[in-house]
């Protein structure tokens, strides 16, 4: 804490020598005295140009030559404590100003007085001294208006504002105006915009956009942004011709805050065009749009003008949103070159660098740079945490992931809503559900990411019931979670919530909650999001319901790889290989947008799963006319496609060819599944082989060899490999199915007897399995790899989860309708088989949806065609 002592002349204590008596030597007389204007104008010109200390310092010298503190030197010296801010010499001045009898009048020490209060943290001071001026002036409002803004009592403040009003021979000011505009813009949205208006109409009343006073405009201009009135933003813009630097970077980051990004590009241009010269919050604020709009180009551009303008290239603000442009477009060493490059870094531009290595799962990286960033002496903020955070989840290096909790415990940073949120997610990813809802019911201060996080936790955990739950808490009163208070504010799913919610509605086959979802995003104005617009193509495809997702498709105004790339992987899992191709043909005919790595893979996959063989070789010898090097990938989807259709030595030879450095896991198991298909046992060994050396704790590489040789009948060699499996500790993956009935998913796995309908179940599906059999159907025993009888391989058969959750469907649902199952594995032969003969024995249609693709069932027939 600073202390007025601390600015007393220093004395020194050093001898002095004789004195000599050659007039030469004699020193210099001392200068005269300054005068009281002398000390008076040093004083405010320290304080004018902030040199606060200095000003202090003066002051006490001023003091100590007799000189008495007046009115005048009274605001520059509480300023100086303002500035620093230091409240224990701020109250020294203001004891020495009462003593004086300048503490009311005149109005201007008083004035400093409340903002120097303010501004040191103590506002009920600063009340008091307001409520103590006894003619108060425009100063005197401003400055308490400022402080309850400071505060961020916005009501408060607009009722001071309505105060002056009510003063006949006060006029509202511009400044005052500018606080009033701030505190509107924090209000609830409805009352904002209302109060905003009203601001906005008293403002052209009186004139205040007048005689040079941009910064009234620009504080509404600000407002009506923030309240997400964009478009009256921009209509207020346009018609202002008066604009300086501060105006169109007003406007441009509030163009990119609202996630309108081309026109906040187009708004720097049209400031360049306007002759004004870019600084560093132009810069700051236009690059975000750059990645957005996935204009790396533009955003190399800013990045040369900054170079150019030495100035810009080393403000802080700039590296950081240029550290942060690249890590978006996955250009993470060339962020670091230029986090490297900046002398003296802020703790934003560390969080930026640490964030982006985390945001592209360089987790140990990140977690170097954090340990760095604390060696240089930084503290880390709640920024950087939050960041951190997802890279411990991650990071093989950091095995114990709950002691960042106790880091950020000892940081006292538990209780900041950012925290909070980044923890959440981090106990979710480690299984930990049950963590994440004490935080989230421990937090006082919840906002939509704290929900969205808890829901995307519940999905991650396979909490599919509570997420949705939760989603109906979120936009009502009321508690469904212990410990969560009943009077928490309600808020409305955003773009977010319906990202995290329609993939795990296509992930169990929820047609009916998807279509929910869809209803929402439709009133709620999200369904143009492009996100949210891709998101929708991929729940109604994954849901077989094709012409839907064809529908959404054709309706999005605009679509990005993503959305081409769901709807040509949808074709494809359908089994209509030529719609995916003819569409795969359209997106680059359009160029609406370039052909990525997973454009191709969806591509091939489609080739795949319909037969077309040379059409899908041809795409693969000319990937790189597409813009596209072939990678691991690409080679299993070719793999793939060989192997299905009987080629399989040409499949190998492929393997053999691939470049060492390429992982081959996923090219080798492609080929044990193809040795699967065409029942080559010589083949699936020596992908076996391979895949246990690469993989050797997936347990469907055990299955799929142990499958060929049950299939081949030779019974001892598949006892065998379980054998090795067990031994190995390797344990296969369960079985799992999912069905939507009513407003309920419902779960089954192999042999599941927990459901309160199994016995109703399994009776159904004992009746089943004798029409069935009537009707030529024969269990595919080579299925059930337990060495036991054949009638109880016939029972085991029986509990498979798709079967289980078929059944149910059809004593469910009414007579006629689709049944549409989703399943974690691949459907077995046997289940293929008998969906086929029950779709023709109940008379539905039944879809049925497993890892690689989908089977549509109906009267008998599978849309596969048996090529699967």
């Amino acid at each position: 804490m600073l202390a007025l002592v601390c600015y007393q002349p220093m004395t020194s204590s050093v001898a002095l020598p004789p004195p000599s008596y050659s007039i030469r030597s004699l020193p210099p007389p001392p200068p005269p005295p300054l005068s009281a204007s002398a000390w008076l104008e040093t004083l405010r010109s320290h304080a004018r140009a902030n040199s606060f200390h200095s000003a202090l310092a003066t002051y006490v010298d001023m003091t100590s030559a007799g000189v008495p503190p007046d009115h005048f030197a009274f605001p520059a010296a509480i300023k100086a404590a303002a500035g620093i801010p230091d409240a224990s010499v701020g109250r020294q001045l203001h004891a020495a100003s009462v003593k004086r009898g300048y503490h009311t009048s005149p109005v201007t020490v008083a004035n400093t007085l409340v903002n120097m209060y303010a501004r040191c943290g103590d506002l009920d001071s600063a009340l008091q001294v307001f409520d103590r001026i006894p003619e108060r002036d425009e100063v005197s409002w401003n400055s308490t208006i400022a402080a309850l803004c400071l505060f961020e009592l916005w009501e408060l403040a607009l009722e001071a504002f309505r105060s002056i009003q009510e003063e006949e021979s006060m006029l509202l000011s511009s400044f005052a105006l500018v606080s009033a505009a701030l505190a509107c813009s924090n209000l609830d949205q409805g009352i904002g915009i209302r109060l905003g208006k009203q601001l906005h109409g008293y403002a052209l009343r009186n004139q205040s956009f007048y005689s040079g006073k941009r910064f009234a405009f620009n504080a509404l201009l600000a407002m009506y942004a923030k309240l997400g009135r964009v478009d009256d933003a921009v209509a207020l813009f346009e018609r202002f011709d008066d604009r300086d630097i501060v105006t169109w970077n007003t406007m441009i980051s509030s163009l990119t805050q609202n996630d309108r990004f081309s026109e906040a590009i187009a708004v720097l241009h049209e400031m360049v065009l306007a002759g004004i010269k870019p600084d560093g919050v132009t810069l700051s604020s236009a690059l975000p749009s750059c990645s957005f709009m996935e204009m790396l180009n533009a955003g190399k551009e800013i990045h040369a003008y900054a170079f150019r303008n030495s100035g810009l290239f080393l403000n802080t603000f700039v590296a950081s949103a240029l550290v942060d442009m690249y890590c978006n477009f996955g250009l993470v060493e060339r962020a670091r070159a230029v986090f490297d490059k900046i002398p003296e870094r802020r703790l934003g531009l560390w969080n930026a660098m640490i964030s982006g290595y985390a945001q592209n799962m360089l987790d140990d990286e990140a977690l170097k740079l954090f340990i760095d960033m604390e060696t240089a002496g930084l503290v880390p903020n709640e920024t950087t945490l939050a960041s951190i955070l997802p890279a411990c989840v991650r990071s093989e290096a950091f095995p114990n992931k709950e002691d960042i909790h106790s880091y950020v415990i000892k940081r006292g940073m538990e209780g900041d809503k950012f925290v909070q949120n980044a923890l959440m997610d981090m106990y979710s990813r480690v299984g930990k559900i049950d963590i994440s809802q004490k935080i989230f019911a421990a937090m006082e201060d919840r906002d939509v990411v704290s929900w969205n996080t808890l829901i995307t936790g519940c999905i991650i955990c396979g909490c599919y019931s509570q997420a949705f739950r939760l989603v109906n808490q979120m936009q009502k009163n009321g508690n469904f979670i212990e410990g969560i208070d009943k009077e928490s504010l309600h808020y409305k799913p955003n773009y977010i919530t319906l990202m995290t919610l329609l993939p795990a509605c296509g992930s169990l086959a929820a047609l009916g909650k998807g279509e929910e979802i869809h209803g929402y995003a439709i009133r709620q104005g999200l369904d143009s999001d492009i996100a949210v617009g891709s998101a929708l193509v991929d729940m109604y495809a994954k849901c077989g319901s094709l012409n839907f997702a064809r529908l959404v498709f054709d309706r999005m105004p605009k679509r990005n790889v993503v959305t081409w790339n769901v709807l040509i992987m949808a074709y494809g899992m359908h089994g209509q290989g030529e719609e995916a191709i003819g569409l795969f043909e359209l997106m680059i005919a359009k160029g609406e947008a370039k052909p990525s790595s997973v454009t191709i893979i969806a591509a091939l996959a489609a080739c795949s799963h319909s037969g077309m063989v040379s059409r899908g070789m041809k795409l693969f010898h000319t990937i790189k006319e597409c813009g596209v090097e072939a990678n691991a990938d690409h080679y299993a989807c070719v793999v793939d496609l060989l192997g299905r259709a009987g080629e399989l030595d040409e499949a190998y030879q492929l393997i053999v060819s691939m470049d060492n450095e390429l992982d081959k896991a996923g090219a080798w198991s492609s080929l044990l599944g193809a040795c699967r298909i065409h029942l080559n046992t010589e083949l699936g060994e020596v992908a076996a082989k391979h895949l246990f050396e690469l993989e050797p704790e997936d347990s469907s590489h055990y299955v799929l060899l142990s499958n060929i040789y049950a299939a081949c009948g030779q019974f001892d060699k598949a006892m065998e490999v379980r054998k090795n499996m067990k031994l190995k500790g390797v344990r296969k993956e369960t079985g799992c199915s999912w069905i939507e009935v009513g407003d309920d998913v419902h779960r089954f796995t192999a042999g599941d007897s927990s459901h309160k309908q199994s016995a109703e179940i399994y009776s159904y599906l004992e009746s089943l399995w004798d029409r069935m059999k009537k009707e030529g159907y024969v269990p595919d025993l080579s299925c059930v790899l337990h060495d036991v009888e054949e009638h109880e391989k016939e029972v085991l058969l029986c509990g498979h989860s798709e079967k289980l959750a078929i059944s149910f469907g059809i004593l469910n649902t009414p007579p006629g309708s689709t049944i549409r199952v989703a399943k974690n594995l691949r459907v077995c032969n046997d289940c293929h088989e008998s969906s086929k003969f029950i779709s023709k024995l109940v008379g539905r249609q039944i879809i049925l949806r497993d890892t690689r693709r989908f089977h549509h069932f109906k009267d008998g027939s599978c849309s596969c065609g048996d090529y699967w």
